[in-house]
């Protein structure tokens, strides 16, 4: 297994069957693997949405900045600072599933079987894996120095991680956008930063049971799951 799954796998409080969270709610595993998925699907709409304007939504970008930076959780629930943290992503997954915007997040689509992908190709490789957490905790340590999980600096020196660790991989995830936009250094920053939570978050989602079989066969079941977490989001 590699470092920084073991970082997941090893945290404490982490089961694969039950969590209970504060509220005392029981989170099966289902839920939470529903939750690690609407963190990836969050990240390529976010990475979509950085790229065609320019813009982010601090609401979804915070908790998924966030979660990267948060290594030895103690649920996946907590990975996003509540379930609310991953508001957008399940909205938009729903969307997806009911193919009612399918079209409109294809992109985000593709971005997303990228992140697998590279998540794939991540767990195959030990040392990257190991330089990737070990950088990551140099910069949990640091954070107090800055300005925010957000702020440029924290952003810039994600950025740099990604490009020494997963952007080594031949597999690249090619992303479309407006050129004006994606020719700025700040949005390159943010969507590479967004790109890297993402493949958390696809890791997240493979060590509760995750796969694209159980994807693709599961969908009714999926698609009620993510109603409930969203009728939760919306009382919360």
């Amino acid at each position: 297994m590699s470092a920084w799954a073991a970082g997941l796998s090893n945290a404490p409080g982490i089961r694969v069957k039950a969590v209970v969270r504060r509220t005392h709610i029981v989170r099966h595993s289902e839920e939470e693997k529903a939750l690690a998925l609407a963190g990836l699907f969050q990240a390529a709409a976010m990475v979509q949405q950085v790229a065609r304007t320019g813009e982010v939504n601090q609401e979804a970008y915070n908790p998924l900045i966030s979660s990267v930076f948060n290594l030895d959780p103690k649920s996946v629930e907590d990975v996003y600072q509540g379930v609310s943290g991953v508001k957008l992503g399940v909205d938009t997954l729903l969307l997806v599933l009911r193919e009612k915007e399918s079209a409109r997040y294809a992109d985000a689509i593709r971005y997303t079987i990228g992140m697998l992908h590279i998540e794939k190709l991540l767990k195959r490789d030990a040392d990257i894996n190991s330089v990737l957490r070990s950088r990551l905790e140099q910069v949990t340590n640091q954070l107090q120095h800055f300005d925010g999980m957000t702020s440029p600096a924290v952003i810039s020196k994600l950025n740099d991680i990604y490009l020494d660790t997963l952007a080594k991989f031949k597999f690249r995830i090619q992303v479309n956008g407006d050129p004006s936009h994606l020719q700025k250094p700040e949005n390159a920053a943010q969507i590479r930063a967004i790109l890297l939570a993402g493949v958390r978050s696809a890791m997240l989602w493979r060590q509760m049971g995750g796969s694209r079989l159980q994807f693709a066969f599961g969908k009714s079941k999926l698609i009620s799951i993510l109603q409930k977490l969203q009728q939760e989001i919306t009382f919360t």
